[in-house]
């Protein structure tokens, strides 16, 4: 037996081509719809605010050229995971566990503490503590991965910054005194 098409508003059965179509238009997963709702509003605000920006070419590029292609980057991810939230059904056990504050303190502070011992630590100390603190956000990483994970990015990112971009920041700061002077 086959189900009865839905009746529109004027007493009329609706086309079952339309009614398929709204049947694959649900929303699984509602988080990762306002999530991809929110990437696209975010990158859409970058792109309003940087419009006076130059924007140049891809060999002369302006003040406005990578706030752009970010943004561009950062609205195509938006739209595909609103299209996997409508295709994923949500994880029950999200809904039934509720609210993990620690997770989003470690992640919110983490950045913060980044930015405040930075000048003090230099980028490779600060690097790791902000990596391993961010681990404990989460209740599948573990402490091995995540001092690994640490000291990975922590030498990657002193190697790129102050080696390969020579941006004017120290590896060491000066509150490391045996290695202050070797950043």
């Amino acid at each position: 037996m086959t189900p009865r098409p839905p009746v529109g508003s004027m007493g009329r059965p609706v086309d079952p081509d339309l009614w398929d179509f709204t049947a694959m238009l649900k929303i699984g997963n509602s988080r990762d719809f306002v999530g991809g709702v929110a990437m696209i509003i975010v990158s859409l605000l970058f792109i309003w605010f940087g419009q006076e920006l130059d924007i140049g070419s891809s060999f002369q590029m302006g003040p406005g050229y990578f706030p752009l292609v970010l943004s561009l980057l950062l609205i195509a991810i938006g739209v595909l995971i609103i299209l996997q939230s409508m295709v994923a059904a949500a994880e029950n056990e999200a809904a039934a566990e509720g609210a993990n504050w620690k997770a989003y303190g470690l992640i919110t502070l983490a950045p913060v503490f980044f930015g405040l011992v930075l000048p003090s630590l230099g980028l490779a100390p600060s690097m790791f503590l902000m990596i391993v603190a961010v681990s404990f956000a989460s209740k599948y990483a573990r402490w091995r991965h995540s001092i690994a994970l640490g000291l990975f990015l922590a030498i990657c990112s002193s190697v790129l910054f102050t080696r390969l971009l020579s941006l004017p920041v120290s590896t060491f700061g000066p509150w490391i005194p045996f290695l202050g002077d070797a950043g």
